[in-house]
This record gives structure tokens, sequence and C-alpha cells, in this order.
């Protein structure tokens, strides 16, 4: 009786670039794979039709590589939303493209500007979102309750700071502050009172 084995044969590991190469190609050719798949990820994020020729594939991801590199992107997260970003973009022009077809039904047109919007609006929600990680977002303060003692200043309007540290004030017109008179007791008649008095 033969006894069957109950491991799993081992698959060969191809080994590790920095492990055949010395340290400083090693790094070379680890960042020349960082950056092929980085290429690669965007291109895929293409429609390349294969009716366009090598050449002209070669431009659209040069193209959509351009994009991400002008986003600047600053780490992973960064790194990903850019690519999203890149690839929302190609698809709402892709759909902009596909709507202007001459001979286009009505429907066809309509569905793909739907599209095209739905892509636009995803893309500026990804570009609020970049831009809020890097801490470009725009900042509301809304201030429901002010209290100013006697002989105290409010400042009315946008305080910034300038690069020397003194306060800039964009302010309206200074309102000036006039003590209340009190109003006179002044006890006027109703109708209804001049006829009770009679």
């Amino acid at each position: 009786m033969v006894k069957k084995s109950t491991q799993k044969p081992e698959l060969e590991k191809p080994l590790p670039v920095a492990k055949l190469l010395p340290p400083d190609l090693a790094l070379k050719a680890g960042l020349f794979e960082i950056e092929f798949r980085k290429l690669n990820e965007i291109a895929e994020l293409l429609w390349l039709p294969n009716s366009l020729d090598a050449a002209e594939k070669n431009v659209r991801i040069a193209r959509a590589l351009k994009l991400y590199e002008s986003i600047e992107p600053e780490g992973g997260l960064e790194g990903m939303l850019a690519a999203q970003m890149v690839g929302t973009h190609s698809a709402a022009l892709e759909c902009l493209r596909r709507a202007a077809v001459e001979g286009q039904t009505f429907a066809g047109r309509d569905q793909s500007l739907k599209h095209a919007q739905k892509l636009m609006t995803l893309y500026t929600q990804q570009l609020a979102a970049l831009n809020k990680h890097r801490g470009k977002g725009q900042q509301k303060v809304t201030v429901e309750h002010v209290n100013v003692a006697a002989g105290g200043q409010a400042i009315v309007g946008n305080v910034e700071t300038g690069q020397s540290g003194k306060v800039k004030r964009h302010t309206p017109p200074e309102i000036e502050h006039t003590p209340e008179v009190p109003m006179q007791n002044v006890k006027s008649k109703s109708k209804v009172d001049k006829e009770r008095s009679k």
C-alpha cells in the first residue's frame, strides 16, 4: 500500500529582484518596476479600441500618464485617487465622444450624456476629496452668538494674517455705537379704551 503525501508541492517562487542584484541596481530595478506597474494601471483605465494603431494607443497612454503626473500625487492615497481621477476623466470624455457620433439615436445620445454628467460629477468630488486631503478645502466658520461688552469692539468681516504675522482686516465701514435712548412712556388710547372711559 502506497501512502500519499498530505503536503502540497511547493511551487518555485522567483527570487526577489533585490537578491539577484547589487543594492544600488536593485533599488533602481525596484523603482523601475513600480513605475512600470503605475504605467500599466493607468493604461488599463483607458478605453483603447482594437481599431487604434499602436502609435495612437501609446499617445493616449502618454497623455494619461502626463495628466496623472500633473496632479503631483504624494503618497499612496493621493496616488490611488490620482489614478481614479485620470480614469474618470477618460471615461467622461469617451461618453461625450459617443454622444457626438453622427447618426446617434436620441436615446443613445441621451444615455451617453447622462453617463458623462455622472462621471464629471464624480471627478469634481474626487478633486474636492484631494483638495480636502491636502488641506486646501474651503473652510467655513459660523458664529452663532457674539457678546460684546460695553466699550469693546467686534470685528465684522474677514480676518487674515499676512506673512509678517500682522492681522489684515477686510471690513465694511465701521458702525458707530450710539447709546440707546429710552422711549417715552406714552399711552395711546385705543377706541375701546375711549369708549370705556365715556
